[in-house]
């Protein structure tokens, strides 16, 4: 993409206002601040610049324009920011010929158009007003069908095949987009034998059909359709409930979702997150439930902080998603469901993950029946979540036995892997004792037992939109940040860099060295703030924001000049003394190397020069 439209949507675009839609800033001096979104912190270290158009994390690391931001906070690659960007600012990006779209746009573009058919069909026939009638006898309000564009799969093996071809797009594309079936067996070949022939005849519970000797079929048939969006709300999916006669017949499972395809991979996909994604940031917690029906009902009684995992157990992916919005997990589920496999994996990754988890209890099966009763008391149960090893306990010491040797190892079984769990080791030590005063045993034996157990790692994923969020920055060493902080003072007060100055230092930061070379350049020129930026547009795109950051950061804590010109002076000796120390050490560790093969005469020169470095070192004066 040319950088003239990069340039045009940046200057469209303020980065408070983009930025602003996300998090609440503050002002703070020339500045804006904020708390970080991408990790958990106290304090407010996130800094957003008008003037640079550009945000840091003084915390993280982490930090860009608005399209690094679009990317990092809607978990997406630089062309959907783009476009997610460009449609806010108003600029027209100049569609592709057909013929070299890309891949992606196609499948978007397929996904969008079967919303709308299924739709159509939901609203315009007469099968579909029945499942309409049922989607209303479940709670739903026609304007929340509308919202979450709910549809309907006709009892037709190619009815939606037909209407994708008859737009142009070709059986590979809606193949691709999960929508289609191609049949393994092409029962319109003359040489398939006549038995094979019999059999392809007979499917969905021996029914007959026409329809069924195409070598492509639809996917969704006789289905109530749910589209599954992507964190921008693009339909990337979808998920059908079974509905009709062909409901009765027990071979047909329930709900069927689209397989995974070059849009959807359902490890790293929260049905309703394009909706609830501001709502869980604001209120600081994530709503989990199982199903589609759940999630809509929720949002119509007004509660907007809920996603669905769609019937599978939250996994890495889910989990570094939900992470960026907030560690706060209240999971959905009745009693029954906590000693379910997957349920327990869940919960134990979210708790390796620092994710603090509670549970919500229901008495009804699920959040749609208690939401259809009564709205206020969906509400009522999320306020009294309980924390998730309060209620690993009670459901352990309730389910088993304490009294009998039997109950007592199923009780340290369920418990002493939930402990293991908890990323804490404070945690863990409290609730080993808490244990350990429940069963009437020594801690130290059941300390010894956790020890024991193996945790089950799931599968992390780098390929989810966004992958998981870069570690906490390392710390900077003590010359890392000098350099960075002496030369950031150079570049915004130009008046006190002198020839004595420059000849006194020299940076290890390969990168500071290069635009210290252009400052010294400057020595003897005038240098305004023109001859300043000048500099800073000589400079690769990677210093020139290396520049930004830099001089963002001092801006955090302004001085008067009498403090600047003092600690200028101060840094230059500092930093010969921190070069010295770090050549010094890496001249120690090649000592012990040349002592280690005996090599007398490398050894001489390094102890000549490590000995010359320490006299100069004692000669410094800070």
């Amino acid at each position: 993409m040319p950088d003239g439209v990069i340039d045009q949507i940046k200057q469209k675009l303020d980065v408070l206002e983009v930025l602003g839609d996300y998090i609440k800033l503050a002002k703070a001096g020339r500045s804006y601040k904020a708390r970080c979104p991408f990790h958990a912190e106290k304090s407010a270290s996130f800094m957003v610049s008008p003037e640079r158009q550009i945000w840091h994390c003084f915390g993280c690391g982490l930090g860009g324009d608005i399209f690094g931001f679009v990317m990092k906070i809607e978990g997406v690659e630089f062309g959907d920011a783009l476009r997610l960007l460009a449609r806010r600012a108003g600029v027209v990006l100049k569609k592709q010929d057909p013929q070299i779209q890309s891949q992606k746009k196609r499948l978007y573009e397929i996904c969008e158009l079967a919303a709308k058919f299924f739709e159509t069909q939901l609203h315009k026939t007469a099968a579909g007003q029945k499942a309409y009638h049922y989607l209303t006898e479940r709670g739903l309000k026609a304007g929340i069908i509308k919202e979450w564009r709910l549809g309907w799969a006709h009892d037709n093996w190619r009815a939606l095949y037909e209407f994708l071809k008859s737009r142009g797009y070709k059986d590979e594309e809606n193949e691709q987009a999960g929508l289609i079936i191609k049949r393994e067996t092409d029962y319109n070949s003359p040489k398939t034998p006549k038995a094979e022939l019999s059999s392809g005849l007979k499917l969905r519970g021996g029914e007959r059909s026409e329809g069924a000797l195409s070598h492509y079929y639809d996917r969704f048939r006789s289905r109530i359709i749910f589209p599954i969006f992507d964190s921008q709300g693009q339909i990337i999916a979808f998920g059908g409930r079974i509905f009709g006669e062909a409901a009765k017949k027990d071979e047909m499972a329930k709900y069927l979702n689209s397989p995974q395809t070059p849009l959807y991979d359902k490890s790293s996909v929260l049905y309703g997150l394009h909706k609830a994604k501001n709502e869980i940031r604001i209120k600081n917690q994530c709503v989990i439930v199982e199903g589609y029906m759940d999630l809509i009902m929720s949002h119509q009684a007004g509660v907007f902080n809920v996603v669905a995992s769609s019937g599978t157990a939250l996994t890495a992916g889910h989990l570094n998603i939900i992470g960026r919005y907030t560690k706060n997990l209240f999971m959905a589920f009745d009693s029954d469901e906590a000693g379910n496999i997957a349920t327990r994996r869940s919960i134990d990754l979210a708790l390796r993950r620092d994710f603090d988890v509670k549970v919500i209890i229901m008495e009804e099966k699920d959040p749609a029946d208690i939401i259809k009763k009564d709205s206020a008391e969906w509400r009522k149960v999320i306020d009294q979540a309980q924390g998730i090893m309060d209620f690993y306990f009670v459901y352990a010491f309730a389910k088993h036995d304490v009294k009998s040797a039997e109950g007592k190892r199923e009780i340290r079984k369920i418990l002493l892997t939930a402990i293991k769990s908890l990323a804490s080791q404070t945690e863990q030590g409290e609730w080993l004792g808490e244990l350990a005063r429940r069963l009437r045993v020594n801690e130290k034996d059941l300390t010894a037992d956790m020890k024991k157990i193996k945790l089950e790692e799931a599968p992390e994923r780098n390929d989810e939109p966004g992958g998981a969020l870069p570690e906490t920055m390392t710390a900077k060493s003590r010359l890392e940040w000098l350099e960075e902080r002496f030369l950031g003072l150079c570049l915004s007060h130009p008046h006190y860099f002198s020839k004595e100055i420059a000849s006194e230092v020299n940076f290890c930061d390969k990168e500071l060295a290069q635009i210290f070379q252009e400052l010294k350049k400057m020595i003897g020129k005038k240098k305004d703030e023109k001859a300043l930026n000048k500099l800073r547009q000589s400079l690769k795109p990677e210093l020139k924001t290396r520049i930004d950051y830099i001089s963002f950061q001092l801006e955090q804590h302004e001085r008067d000049e009498k403090d600047i010109i003092k600690e200028i002076k101060t840094c230059v000796p500092e930093l010969k003394i921190l070069r010295f120390k770090k050549d010094l050490l890496s001249l120690n560790f090649d000592i012990k190397d040349a002592q280690e093969v005996k090599d007398k005469n490398k050894l001489n020169k390094l102890l000549k020069k490590f000995n010359q470095l320490s006299a100069e070192l004692t000669k410094i004066n800070i």
